[in-house]
């Protein structure tokens, strides 16, 4: 079995969040949490979105 990777695809936050493309971008292009470039290629370190998403303040509608 192969390890897991450390890092999240803008399609992987789509899903968790439940975002659309537009959205996540957005997040991610927002300096929320780190991202990390290479090339094209966007990737979020798990332990970094975990950290950011346990301490978002919950806002309820």
């Amino acid at each position: 079995m192969e390890p897991l990777p450390e890092t999240y695809t803008v399609e992987d936050i789509m899903t968790i969040l439940r975002l659309g493309r537009n959205a996540a971008y957005n997040l991610v292009h927002s300096k929320a949490f780190p991202v990390i470039r290479i090339g094209n290629l966007l990737r979020i370190p798990k332990s970094s979105f975990h950290e950011w998403l346990n301490s978002s303040p919950v806002v309820f509608m």
